[in-house]
């Protein structure tokens, strides 16, 4: 283990926000603003270890203990540590991550019906596993809200989810139940961005993480998938009749003229054209301009050795394809040592639910679909040799 070190989907959100049809204001697609942020059912060896028992399920669900933290921006975060249930010594421990968006402790957003529970159903695999938890109410969201930002919602940067995750990982150190010495940080699409700041800026004062997980990560810099999800809903639409080529080559051309000026002088151009203007305004500038200038697979690449990774995409995920997160895979590739543990996830969708042969157009994510078998497994593996053995 390393010695103490210092170191510091919105966009999906903001996307869905976004009108982007023609003049005459019809969708594109009903996938229209999906950001950031597969057919194969599971079978073989693959199938017999996710209907194994986990060698460390012997920790129990635990019960969740309600807990506030204060980060130094004075935001008040909400969330929930769950402690496994007959814990008698200092547990290992993991910070969750939510994704983008005013995503809550348990993975629920507002603009989602039912219940995703992605954290959720992460944290009961951890607590069977041993592990403690901890997951919050991310800004916005839950009983958090917007604390000193709701006056000037436009002051919200990357970072401050950055320094919010820190402050969570610090406060989750200091709980006598966990192990200090054993701690993973696991972030969720855009969470892992997150993750990949926190285990490797140096910058940041937080407690040395000794493993990080990675689920379907944003993969990209942000205003690159950007760029890549509206430029293929532009030509969706017009393939579909529904845009003229004329029409989509202007935000094409406007679309370029917003990113390059975002990229190098942080600011919107003077004239952003209406079809885009829900994704691109002055409330989303400073964050679209800071979230941007982090490439995930060069943090990966720059991950210290003794942090353990484990890695996964899904088959049925329209968010974040197994393509992007190949460059992340090579990014890790690139360090001279270091444990990855490297998945993929098949017919499982962006929220980790099994959707099968049926596939995922979305609305599906809120449904009482079984999650991820196959990573439950995977994951209490890569737990109880990478934090309880290691």
């Amino acid at each position: 283990m390393r010695t103490h070190r210092t170191s510091s989907d919105r966009a999906d959100a903001a996307a869905s926000r976004a009108g982007l049809g023609a003049a005459r204001r019809r969708p594109l697609s009903p996938l229209l603003g999906v950001l950031t942020a597969v057919t194969i059912a599971l079978t073989g060896s693959v199938a017999a270890y996710a209907e194994s028992e986990s060698p460390a399920a012997t920790g129990g669900t635990g019960t969740d203990r309600e807990v506030t933290f204060t980060a130094s921006d004075g935001l008040e975060l909400h969330g929930s540590l769950r402690v496994p249930t007959h814990a008698r010594k200092p547990v290992p421990a993991v910070l969750l991550i939510a994704g983008s968006g005013p995503t809550d402790r348990e993975g629920n957003s507002s603009g989602i019906s039912g219940d995703v529970g992605t954290l959720r159903n992460l944290a009961d695999t951890l607590a069977r596993n041993g592990i403690a938890s901890l997951r919050y109410d991310k800004l916005g969201s839950g009983q958090t809200g917007m604390g000193p930002y709701a006056e000037d919602p436009g002051r919200v940067d990357f970072d401050a989810y950055v320094e919010h995750a820190a402050e969570g990982l610090r406060f989750l150190a200091d709980q006598p139940e966990v192990n200090q010495d054993r701690l993973m940080v696991t972030g969720h699409s855009e969470g892992g961005l997150i993750a990949l700041v926190l285990a490797q800026d140096e910058t940041l004062d937080v407690p040395p993480i000794s493993s990080v997980g990675l689920l379907t990560p944003a993969s990209l810099r942000y205003l690159t998938t950007i760029t890549n999800q509206l430029t293929a809903q532009l030509e969706a639409g017009v393939e579909a009749g529904v845009l003229p080529r004329e029409e989509a080559d202007a935000l094409l051309a406007s679309l370029e003229e917003i990113v390059e000026s975002l990229r190098t002088d942080g600011r919107l151009p003077d004239s952003v054209p209406p079809e885009l203007a829900s994704l691109f305004n002055p409330y989303n500038e400073r964050f679209l301009h800071n979230a941007d200038q982090y490439d995930p697979s060069e943090l990966a690449a720059t991950l210290p050795t003794d942090v353990s990774v484990y890695l996964a995409c899904a088959t049925a995920d329209i968010q974040v394809a197994c393509s992007d997160v190949d460059l992340v895979r090579a990014g890790l590739a690139e360090r001279p040592a270091g444990h990855t543990t490297n998945s993929t996830l098949y017919g499982v969708n962006h929220v980790l639910k099994e959707v099968g042969s049926a596939g995922s157009d979305g609305s599906e994510y809120g449904e009482p679909l079984p999650f991820s078998r196959q990573l439950r497994i995977e994951l209490s593996w890569f737990v109880f040799t990478q934090l309880h053995l290691r």
